[in-house]
């Protein structure tokens, strides 16, 4: 079977991978966006950057030749992805604190296994992301989107 892209593959992947984490073990895992009115008081989604109002875009793909041939194509993925912790009350420092802590348990994750138990060659690594903090009427929230970046042929 001729396979277009792993996109797929990865984000099954990271979701098992992140559920199956120790470091991650008391936080709720989300494919893609959730549909709760009841905010999580931690959650990582994968597939989705966490904001309800945005665009929902879950993957950003290119590929090239990977050689003369053209029977393999170089693909690298960037998976969006989003750490997000909730509190019922106004506190910054600790809900900020544990949304990194909660970070670094991903990238912990990534570097055990980088290849996500994908074919070789696959590796993926933590890419770059950014910190929002939002005073809701129901407590503080700290989001960080970010994005993993995979590298791999197909």
């Amino acid at each position: 079977m001729t396979t277009t892209s792993r996109v797929p593959a990865v984000i099954d992947g990271l979701v098992d991978f992140f559920e199956a984490a120790t470091g991650l073990a008391a936080v709720k895992i989300v494919d893609g966006p959730i549909v709760t009115n009841a905010p999580l008081k931690e959650a990582i989604y994968v597939g989705y950057d966490g904001d309800p109002d945005g665009e929902g875009q879950a993957a950003d793909v290119t590929q090239e030749w990977a050689s003369i041939g053209q029977r393999a194509r170089d693909e690298t993925i960037l998976i969006t992805c989003a750490v997000v912790v909730w509190r019922g009350d106004t506190k910054v420092r600790p809900v900020r604190l544990r949304t990194y802590e909660l970070l670094a348990e991903v990238e912990n994750a990534l570097r055990a296994d980088p290849s996500l138990g994908l074919p070789p060659p696959t590796v993926a690594a933590w890419a770059s992301g950014q910190l929002y903090q939002s005073q809701r009427q129901s407590g503080m929230e700290c989001r960080i989107p970010f994005q993993i970046q995979v590298k791999t042929r197909i």
